[in-house]
This record gives C-alpha cells, structure tokens and sequence, in this order.
C-alpha cells in the first residue's frame, strides 16, 4: 500500500483485536432463511441446517426455533448446499447460490426416515424477496460471463433495468439523480472518486464473482445515501480447491468499424488484454487466497497534421490483486484484499491540425484499495462484522515533452526568445493586416515556428510541449461497525441492526507549468508599466521558484453514519422502519479561526480550517416499508425513503487556498527580459450562506412481485424522487441584480459579506442554497425473468420522466467528467440563474427504455449470450448569450439557455450485442475456452452531446456518437 494514516493503522489494530470490537454491516455477503416442517405442516423445532458452500471453508450450522423457523447470516456469495437434518426424520438437502445482499427463502418439509431416502434438489435462485421493498437486482458471475459484456467495472452497470445506457468514459449513468449522485462499492466499500462521486478509472471486472444492485427503497442498512443507484460486487475467492486461469482477448482495426460521424477519420484501436488467476488453499478448511493480474493494452496510430508526423498514443496498465481468506473457526471469517493498479498513457493528442507532434499529453495513475473485513456469527440470534478501507489513487496528467524550465516572478529569470519551442507551448502569431512593426517583428517566428501550406510558412500554429502539469491526488480512509440481532416479542420476529461509519475523504492538487506555460505574442502592440509588452506568457503560481510560489491545494471531508433498522413480520405482513443520521464536515485551507473579527476568520496559508458543518439534526433519513406477502412468493409494497447524498467538491471549490493558486501574466520585452505580472482573475474562496439545509433526495416506491410459475417472474413498480435544497456558488447579490422573478427574496444570501472581504478577501461569489431548486423523477417499471432449462431471459420496460431547474448532468460544455459539485455555471451570472429557461427536461431523461439480456445453454458445450438496449434520446437546448445581452457584457453563450432545458432530443438510440462462448473440456478439469463478443451489431452510431452554442460553428450537430460495431475475440486456459 502506498499510503496508510492514521485511520488505516487503527483500523487494523481494530481487525487483529475483533473479538473486543464493535461489529458492522454485512455488506458482503448473503443469508439463506425458511421454515422447516413436518409432512402434515407441523412446524419441527430442533432442525439442524447446516451450510457447506466452495466459498466457505468450514461449514455454518443453525437450530429451527420454537416455530420451524431458521436463519443462516453472514454467509460468502457462491454455490452452497444446505442439509436438514433431526433424529426420526429423513435428512433433506438443498442445492442453491446464495446472491450477495440476498436473503434466499427455502421452505423444507421433512418425511419419517422410514417411509424416504435421502433427497437432493436444486432450488432456484431467489428473485423475489417476500420482506423487502428494495428495487434490487442480482447477478452472479456465471450469468454475467454468458452475456456480451466489457472488461472494465462500469461496463457491469449497462445490465441494470431502468438505468440509462452510456459510453461516457468519466461520468456515470442517471437513474433518477445525477451522474454523480451514484455510488460504486468493490466488497461492499466505496471506489469512487472522492469528492466527486464519479467512477475512478479502476478496478477492472475480471474479480467479479457477484454484482448487486439497489435502485431504490433501500433500508437502514449498508449506509445508503445514494442518490441515484447503489452497486456492491463482491470479488473471487479462493476454496479448498485449486482453481485458475489465463486469458487473452484482442481488438484490433480488422475487428472494428469506421466512425461514421461526418469526418474521414477511422476508430484506429488496437487493444488487447491479458488476464491470469489463481485461488486455492494456503492451509485447508482455514486459510485460501485468490490473485490475480491484469494488463490491458491500447494504442492508436495518430494521423499527421500540417506539422508532419504525431506520436502515436499507448496506454498500458498493470494491475494486481490478492485475497486471503481465513476461517480459525465455523463462526469467524476474516477477508483481507489488496489492489495495485498503474496506468501510463502517452501520445494522448495535440489537439489539432496545427498542432506540432511535440506537444503531445501523457499521464500516469496509480490506484489502491486496501480492504480488512471481519464477519462473526455470535449465536443463532445476532451476528456482527466489521471492515475498514484505505483508497489511493495518485494521479499525474502532463506534457509528453516536459522542458524542465523552473520559472521565477522576480526578474531573475527570463525569456529565451531564441527557442521559444523549449519555453512551453508557444503560439505562433499571424500576420496583421496594416501593422507594419508588428508585421515585421513576427515575420521571423513565423518563419522559424510556422507550418509549412502550399509551400509557405503560416502562423496560427502551437509549437513546443504542451503547457500544464496537473497533479491530483485522492485519498479515502474509513472503518464501519455495527449489530445485528434477532429479537422475538411473542409472535413478532424483529431482525435488529444497529451499524456506525467514519471515513474522511482528501485531495491534494498541484497545478503547474511547463516551463513559461501559454507563450503568446503581443508584438509591441500592448503596455504593462509604461514598457511596451513582446511576449506574454500564462503560467500557474505554484509552479513559482520565488517565495511567493505556493503547494499544493488540500481538501478535506469526514463523515459520519449512524444507522437503525427494524424489519419485522406480523402474520403475512413484513414491515422496515429504519432511520439513519449523518454528520458531514467541510475543511479547506487558508484560513484560521478567530472570533474577534466580523469573519470569525484570519489569512493563515496553509492552514487547514473548517468551512461548514452539517449538523446531525439536519439529515434525519427515515426509511419506511410494507410489504404483503398475498400467497407463496407473491406480493405488494411500499416504501418511503429519504437520502442525503455524500459527494460534493466544495471542499476545494470554496477554498482560500485558491486565492493564492491561480494562474498569473508574465509581460516579456523584445529580449525575453521580465517586465512584471500580473494575477489572472480566477475562482477564489468563498463564504457559506449561514443555516443552509443540505440537499436530499426523497422517494416513494409502490409495486408488485409475483411468481406465475417456476419459470416466470414478474415485477412492476411506480417510483417517485423529489430533490431540493441544492447547494451552488452564485453571485451575493445574485437575487436583486438579475431580474428574479416574484416570490424570490431579493436581500444578499450574506448581507455582510463586504465586511467579511475587507478582514480576508475572497469572492463575492458565495455558497448558497438557491431557492426552488429542484429535480423530480417519476419512473414505471415492469420487469420479467424467465428461466427453464439452460435457458435465461431478462427482460424490463421503463417509462421514466426527470425534469426540473437543477441540472448536474448539464452544468458545462464538456459533460463527461468529475465536474465540481456544488460549484458549476449553474447560477453564475446573468442568463445563469435558475429563472433563465432552466425549468424543463434534465439530460438524463430517457422517456422510453427497453433492455433484454439472456443466455442459452447450447447442448455442444457451449453458450450463447445477447443484450439488446432501445432508449429514447438525450435532451438538449440552444444557448445564446444574446438573449441576456441587456444584462450582461459578456460573448460566451456557455450555460445560457435560450430556451426551456430540454426543448430538443437526440435521436433514439439501439443496438444489439451478441456473445458466443464454446468450452472444451479435457480430463474433466482441464477447459480450453474459445469466445467471441460483438458489440453495437447494427453499427448504430447514434450522435448525442450536441454542439448547443449559437453563436459557433457547427451549432446542432453531435459532438460524440456511440462506438461502432465492434467485435472482441478470447481465448481462456481454466483449470
């Protein structure tokens, strides 16, 4: 591990000493619960059911109560089977797979040993859960190897019903919220980006052995604050057998399709990745492992532009992963993972035709996720577990050609005007129509610097590297605990759980320049001082060697969770009352507390000082179900939930810290000699509107699950989201300057934000919550299964509507990445405010949506898989900063509609996948696996992200179009 604080070491003092600890959540495992019963009905106490399962070395045993009833928890996903077993009466015995987060339900009747022999049967994977109100889904490994499906983490999510299918690269799918409203947990702790709610790059999916996903209705369980989905997986584990394998797939141009997006350019990827694992027995019955490596490979032949040849782009990664497994005794199981992953990508692009091969970007990332877990089963009432976590992931994104120039602001350093291509990213001027001196003074950089056309050098090029180092680093430390316990009051059962969390999550940035940064010329045409400027270079202050150069930004944020629950059943009724409570705290850096000024605050670079609390009392989350169970598995529900989304950026976005990092003007003579600087204007700290309440997210859910047969399920829902309260950077005065509409307040958010300035500077923008900010979510859902045989269809139908005034998904040009939450466009200015056309259809509405997955078992050995997707198309809107023009100065039509959020829609999009996998089986242990996976058969590359601007080119065309067909071929050695 590359990092481990304080919290990590704690934690795993906590792990080694569990028996004297606090449990937790059971985040990682499932249970298997029923009755059990006499031939004639009779409830048998005293049953012994036992467990044995691959995943579980030492086999879990539970007694059937007074009234049949038994509960096997804290159980590993996988293949287990479960005997029943009581001196007079025939031993039963039960094959299933136990489903991460699933209760599975298997009812027993037993027969006098005399009349019956020992049975085995199979029991069908639970589909419904006659308790529970959760829209849940819940897939294992083998079904999701039959289906056509990728090989990153993500590419697990296009199977959720209901959940919009995307091919963004950064930003993740809306399902009722927000991209970044969604949480992603790898063994049930969280792997998003911290403070930004996004999927970081890793991990990859080939450790997979379940996935679990819950949409909606979620309980008190698991610290859900989710607003959008939910996805857990659980990884591979090693058993008392040695299992393994080696794969290598490829994708190369002959397998892939052209682009068909108006352009001559080809989707030239050349891929492949090699995988290999292995998983057995360290000492028998008490310790396994499982490890495994990862190297995918990508490059790309770049075309030359009017500068000659670019480098071509690669990307590599190495990515490791080891599990143990210890089980010293039935009732105790401890999980202990690791997972190292490096990326380095070069050749990422010059960003144009007249762009020179040198100014190529690369970055490098390292990922890793530390994971302790401890799983006890006091007795056959209460259970507890306990898990920590440590998540690193360092980042470094940059010029290929990095000049390693260190600059200064005081006059020591200068310009060296004679390689102007060695002192960061120049851009080669153009002539100027009637400027003679100048004419004459950038003939000869245009010579030495131009691209060569028609036989002549032309300015307008960039030459040199390209011109930012952006180091970003993040980091997530946290542990949970909790209990569970089984009361019984009379007839009614109540399953307790009673679960605490802590983590803090940190980023470090340091924004430097490669060398001067952005090398611009004047040309004598502009003035600083009095002295005539020739040369002007953009650089970022913390790349200064002067003292007045700063390090990097730290950003902070701890939560807390404390949750309740009760589920409980009375007669054919089962009810969840759950309440869960949050604590969050904000830390930037810069300032320091001090009660003698109007502020509370003083300057103390450096320093690291709380922004903003979020009490307790403001994010009391009920979570309430019902659940009637009208006959076997048949049943209706509903629920009521309310959520308080972790992820925002504001601990960096309103930070002092920026005041002193931003970028900064050098102003050159015609030497390269420094005249002076000058501050760019940029974002700097910002002040939180007293007394805010924190943005949250409440639902209603009310549905229906039935089993027709053993082959049928049916499931039907209605849901409901109301966001508000959200949190945004706006102008102070925001309410009274921008022609608000009636019933907005027109007083300033801080009336006393200009004493505030005077003691410590900062913005003028502050942190608000805005009023009637809102997103609402409306959703009706049917889902079908159908299974016989080696057959498996899934199949869901979701009409869905998401609008409102608030739109994260919508807050910039470039959408497709970790944009700051809590501060964006949104509210910035005139013809940003949330009364200038922003009311309407959000860009995650996808009206209509049809998915159906499935795989057939064929009788040679071999299997097919399919995944078709229809969705209805993205939502946009023309922006055009002329319909503000009375009220501001400013050319960009960024983020300024020009009429009502989604007056327009892409076209629908379609595509079908196709997987055909054939096995070949040796000495009945030996398997050669032969694969084939075809993507996007029709080659439907339907455009979306559409270029909104009036007032540029190419206004109402797509900016990005799905992949084209493509196809993938494997080949797997398992044993």
């Amino acid at each position: 591990m590359r990092r481990i604080g304080a919290i990590g070491a704690a934690a795993v003092c906590c792990l080694l000493v569990f028996v004297l600890c606090t449990p937790a959540a059971a985040q990682s495992f499932g249970s298997v619960s029923g009755t059990v019963s006499s031939s004639s009905g009779e409830a048998l106490p005293g049953v012994m059911v036992t467990a044995s399962g691959d995943t579980l070395p030492r086999s879990r045993t539970s007694t059937t109560n007074a009234r049949g009833a038994y509960n096997l928890v804290q159980l590993p996903p996988g293949a287990y089977e479960i005997s029943y077993s009581l001196d007079g009466m025939a031993t039963a015995k039960r094959s299933l797979t136990v489903l991460l987060q699933v209760d599975s339900q298997v009812d027993v009747a037993l027969s006098a040993e005399a009349v019956s022999e020992e049975v085995t049967v199979i029991a069908s994977a639970a589909l419904i859960d006659t308790t529970s109100t959760e829209i849940k889904v819940s897939l294992d490994n083998e079904t999701i190897d039959r289906l056509p499906v990728g090989q990153e983490y993500r590419d697990v999510i296009k199977l959720i019903p209901g959940v919009q299918y995307s091919e963004d690269s950064v930003r993740g799918p809306s399902a009722g919220g927000s991209g970044q409203d969604n949480v992603y947990q790898f063994d049930g702790v969280n792997v998003g980006l911290p403070l930004f709610g996004v999927l970081s790059a890793d991990p990859s999916s080939h450790d997979i052995d379940q996935v679990t996903i819950v949409k909606g209705g979620a309980k008190a369980v698991d610290f859900n604050r989710s607003g959008g989905f939910s996805i857990n997986t659980i990884s591979k584990s090693g058993t008392n057998a040695f299992h393994g394998l080696v794969s290598y797939q490829i994708q190369n141009d002959d397998t892939t399709g052209d682009l068909d997006n108006g352009s001559d350019s080809t989707f030239e990827n050349d891929q492949d990745w090699a995988t290999f694992a292995l998983g057995g027995p360290l000492v028998r019955d008490t310790v396994s492992f499982y490890t495994s490596y990862y190297r995918p490979t990508l490059s790309r032949d770049n075309r030359a532009n009017l500068y000659g040849d670019v480098p071509d782009f690669d990307s590599e990664r190495d990515e490791f992963y080891g599990k143990l497994t210890i089980t010293p005794a039935d009732n105790l199981l401890f999980n202990l993972s690791y997972r190292d992953s490096d990326r380095e990508t070069v050749g990422s692009g010059v960003g144009g035709d007249a762009t020179a091969g040198t100014a190529t970007s690369g970055s490098t990332s390292t990922l890793g996720i530390a994971i302790g877990e401890v799983s006890w089963v006091i007795n056959d009432r209460s259970f507890a577990s306990f898990r920590f976590q440590d998540f690193d992931n360092e980042t470094s994104a940059g010029p290929d050609n990095r000049f390693g120039l260190q600059i200064a602001d005081d006059g020591s350093v200068g310009l060296n005007v004679g390689a102007l291509d060695t002192q960061g990213l120049f851009s080669v001027p153009t002539l100027r129509a009637g400027e003679d001196a100048y004419n004459a003074f950038v003939q000869p950089l245009i010579d030495r610097y131009g691209f060569v056309r028609n036989g002549v050098r032309e300015g307008g090029g960039l030459v040199g590297g390209a011109s930012t180092i952006n180091d970003q680093n993040f980091f997530r430390e946290g542990y949970e605990g909790g209990y569970d316990y089984q009361l019984e009051t009379g007839n009614v059962v109540h399953d307790l759980h009673f679960g605490y969390q802590f983590a803090s999550e940190e980023e470090e940035l340091s924004r430097l320049s490669n060398g001067w940064g952005v090398i611009t010329v004047p040309g004598g045409r502009t003035t600083f001082n009095g002295q005539a400027v020739f040369f002007e270079g953009r650089f970022e202050q913390q790349g200064l060697l002067s003292s007045s150069g700063q390090g990097a930004i730290n950003s902070e944020f701890e939560t807390q969770n404390i949750e309740l629950n009760d589920n409980f059943s009375i007669g054919n009724w089962s009810f969840n009352i759950g309440l869960m409570v949050s604590n969050d705290t904000l830390f930037g850096e810069g300032l320091r507390a001090n009660s003698s000024n109007v502020s509370g605050f003083e300057l103390a670079p450096g320093n690291k000082y709380e922004m903003y609390e979020i009490d307790w009392s403001d994010t009391l989350s009920p979570r309430l179900g019902a659940v009637w169970n009208y006959g076997g598995s048949n049943t209706v529900y509903g629920s009521y939930a309310k959520y308080f989304p972790a992820a925002g950026s504001l601990p960096r976005a309103a930070s002092w810290a920026r005041n002193l990092r931003r970028s900064i003007r050098g102003y050159f003579d015609a030497a390269g000699n420094l005249i002076g600087t000058d501050p760019v204007g940029s974002s700097s700290g910002k002040f939180f509107q007293p007394d805010m309440t924190p943005r949250s997210v409440e639902e209603y859910i009310i549905g229906s699950s039935q089993q027709l047969n053993s082959e049928w399920t049916m499931k039907a829902h209605v849901r409901y989201r109301y966001g508000h309260n959200y949190w945004e950077d706006t102008n102070n005065n925001a309410r009274s300057r921008f022609n608000p509409p009636a019933g907005i307040p027109t007083t300033d958010y801080i009336p006393e934000l200009g004493d505030y300035r005077a003691e410590v500077g900062g913005s003028s923008y502050v942190i608000a919550e805005l009023d009637g900010a809102y997103t609402k979510y409306w959703e009706a859902g049917l889902e079908a299964d159908w299974r016989k045989g080696g057959t498996a269809i899934k199949g869901s139908y979701v009409w869905s509507h998401y609008y409102g005034n608030f739109d994260q998904d919508n807050t910039t040009t470039s959408n497709d990445a970790a944009t700051f939450i809590g501060s964006s466009f949104i509210a910035d200015g005139a013809g940003r405010q949330l009364w200038d056309f922003r009311t309407g259809d959000l860009r995650g509405d996808r009206r209509h949506q049809l998915k159906v997955y499935g795989s057939h078992q064929l009788p040679w050995n071999a299997s097919a898989g399919f995944y078709a997707i229809f969705q209805s198309g993205q939502p946009w809107e023309a922006w055009d900063v002329e319909v503000y023009r009375s009220l501001t100065g400013s050319s960009s039509d960024t983020s300024r509609f020009a009429e009502p959020a989604g007056s327009r829609t892409t076209s629908d999009h379609y595509q079908l996948d196709l997987n055909y996998t054939h096995n070949f089986v040796f000495v009945d242990k030996y398997t050669v696996q032969l694969r084939v996976d075809a993507f996007n058969l029709f080659d439907n590359q339907t455009g979306y992200n559409i270029q909104n601007k009036v007032n540029s080119a190419n206004f109402g065309n797509p900016r990005s179009f799905y992949n084209p067909r493509r196809v993938q071929l494997a080949a797997k050695f398992l044993f």
